[in-house]
């Protein structure tokens, strides 16, 4: 009897734990299945167009250069630009003027446009007089102001054409962004004297009082892997009158940083351009504008197009703490993508080409680089903002050494195809990069280049012969007319690439590396937060968990990046050092605060605890990304 008893209690044991088990097994699919869900409906949320208004009080100026001035400020958002009234006599006049710019568009577009305040001696019955100063700062770091805002501050006015002047005045104002569905708030009373300038100045938090004058100096190399971007037929009519062929591309870069935009020279007829050019831009230090825009363009005079469009955070490559580094990048190569490869003079996919939303197809890869230097009023020789000066070409050997790649797929299923393709063959393709590429992944520039070309670049060569990077094409089958599929029965189609590339994986398992443990402690925190919200006793103990496995996380990731920190794979750029001190210093801190947090749950400070926890996700997604592109 007792026998019976007790395996009948291990039986009852075993049927929880196992009950127990399928429980937890089904919470994660529903966690992962809505993780899926989540990444999808959000990932696009920012290339949506949204109602915003930007909002500008511009209130008084103060200290203004001269005497008998008869002030008029314009005030300019984007391409639109507004003014106040003018104000006689005086140089300190008094406006309490409102303005308003509405815009509808993506968030993405939105913050990269500059707000310019101007102050104007205003000529009689003209708009346009001589500036007296000015200020300028991203709808970025507007926004990501408290409550995005900036509430009776004071902007200080430069000249931008005299880098030996100092102020030229200050500018009292309040500038905000209002979203669809944000409540406005009321900005709380400062406890600041508002006639202390110097305590009101608008600077986002941590940016000095004083700034200095720097050069952000961007360096073009070269580029390659272009897409034609001409028509045969134009080609053809070309031939026939030059009787030669040439590139079906005239590629120039444009960069355009904080209202400035500068250019290379224009390589006619290259698929495969060297520049080594600079572009020096001259702005104040920190910067109030955070993205460099870099464009890839071809300068057709029967139609200019854009080829490719990328964009640095300056946040991602530079760090303004204790041990922090200056703006810094590469020379690395930067790859862009962007509409189909194939030439259409009405493309419908062009608004890809301009970074706004994922790319659908490799357009081409540029090697660059970017350096800044903090300069002195008494060093400043130049009178332009933008100057375009040679480069001396580098040994990209030095930064990377290049490796063969094999990249390998099969096709299991092709189902829910478009109706549109019923009629059509259809066949896959896997490509890297260009490799792959069977439109004109292998354009040879038809301008005499050996191998290793004068400048000791490595032209990217591909050799279609030693891979099968596409299916056999067949056509779709349907049951009902309306969902069409591929007949991929017992035989699978396989595809396979192989291409010399730089060996840069060291940066892609890096972010590997972070992105996993982002990941791992979301899911142990929305997991927290459900207990919490079903007021469960079994959240104090989740939270801990969660915390304890960060922890060991961070552990485990500074082991493995200090007992790896050379070898083949690593970067050897001054980013690529600066980025991996500065990765394991914050982890170092965060698996610090993690322990330490652990130790403080208890039952009455959970929710405090569990708000701790989330800024510690902040700081991983923060990491996550590397500003220098690894593989194609």
């Amino acid at each position: 009897g007792e026998g019976v008893s007790s395996h009948a209690t291990g039986t009852d044991s075993g049927q929880s734990n196992q009950s127990s088990d399928v429980e937890e097994l089904q919470q994660q699919q529903h966690y992962d299945k809505g993780k899926m869900i989540k990444a999808m409906t959000h990932a696009t949320d920012h290339l949506k167009s949204q109602d915003f208004q930007v909002c500008i009080t511009v209130i008084e100026a103060r200290q203004l250069p001269g005497l008998n001035m008869d002030p008029v400020v314009c005030i300019q958002v984007g391409d639109q630009k507004k003014y106040t009234s003018v104000k006689e006599s005086t140089n300190c006049p008094y406006y309490n003027e409102y303005f308003v710019f509405d815009f509808h568009m993506p968030p993405v577009m939105l913050f990269d446009k500059i707000i310019t305040l101007s102050v104007i001696q205003s000529r009689k019955f003209l708009r346009s007089g001589t500036l007296v100063g000015s200020f300028k700062i991203d709808l970025s770091t507007v926004y990501d102001a408290p409550d995005h805002q900036f509430y009776h501050k004071w902007a200080l006015l430069t000249d931008p054409d005299d880098f030996y002047s100092g102020p030229k005045g200050y500018l009292k104002c309040d500038i905000g962004i209002i979203g669809k569905g944000d409540t406005v708030k009321v900005p709380q009373k400062s406890e600041k004297d508002p006639d202390d300038i110097e305590a009101n100045l608008l600077l986002p938090v941590g940016v000095p009082i004083e700034r200095q004058r720097a050069k952000f100096i961007v360096k073009i190399y070269r580029a390659d892997g272009l897409p034609r971007m001409n028509s045969s037929l134009m080609a053809n009519v070309k031939k026939a009158f030059t009787g030669e062929a040439k590139d079906l591309v005239s590629p120039y870069v444009q960069v355009s940083f904080a209202g400035l935009m500068g250019k290379t020279t224009v390589k006619k007829n290259a698929y495969a351009p060297v520049w080594n050019e600079q572009l020096v831009f001259t702005e104040m230090f920190p910067p109030l504008c955070q993205r460099i825009k870099i464009q890839l363009r071809d300068a057709d005079p029967m139609k200019p197009a854009i080829i490719g469009t990328h964009y640095i955070d300056l946040k991602q490559i530079s760090n303004d703490g204790d041990r922090g580094f200056l703006p810094t990048f590469g020379p690395s190569f930067i790859h862009l993508y962007g509409s189909t490869r194939d030439y259409t003079l009405l493309d419908q996919h062009s608004n890809l080409n301009t970074g706004l939303g994922e790319g659908v197809s490799y357009r081409a890869r540029l090697l660059l680089a970017i350096r800044t230097e903090i300069t002195d009023n008494v060093e400043m020789t130049t009178e332009k903002n933008v100057e375009l000066e040679p480069a001396y070409p580098i040994s990209e050997s030095s930064y990377s050494r290049n490796e063969e790649f094999f990249l390998f797929g099969s096709i299991i299923e092709a189902s829910m195809l478009d109706k549109k393709v019923s009629d059509k063959t259809v066949f896959f393709e896997l490509s890297m990069g260009n490799a792959g590429n069977s439109l004109d992944g292998h354009n040879e520039s038809f301008s005499t280049a050996t191998e290793d070309g004068e400048d000791g670049c490595v032209l990217e060569t591909v050799d279609t012969t030693s891979f099968s990077s596409v299916t056999n094409a067949c056509k779709p089958i349907s049951h009902d007319k309306s969902h069409y599929y591929l007949p991929y029965w017992d035989y699978k189609p396989c595809m396979d690439v192989r291409c010399t590339l730089p060996d840069l994986r060291r940066r892609m398992y890096n972010s590997n590396m972070l992105s996993k443990m982002s990941e791992k402690l979301e899911e142990g925190l929305v997991k927290t937060k459900k207990l919490i919200e079903d007021e469960d006793v079994k959240a104090e103990v989740r939270l801990r968990t969660t915390l304890e496995d960060l922890a060991s996380a961070c552990a485990r990731y500074l082991s493995i990046t200090k007992a790896n920190a050379v070898g083949p794979g690593s970067g050897k750029t001054k980013l690529d050092k600066e980025r991996m001190k500065l990765c394991q210093n914050e982890i170092e801190n965060l698996g610090n605060l993690a322990r330490n947090l652990r130790a403080l749950v208890t039952r009455s400070s959970l929710k405090e605890r569990f708000k701790t926890a989330l800024t510690f996700q902040q700081k991983l997604k923060f990491l996550i990304d590397d500003p220098q592109h690894s593989l194609p």
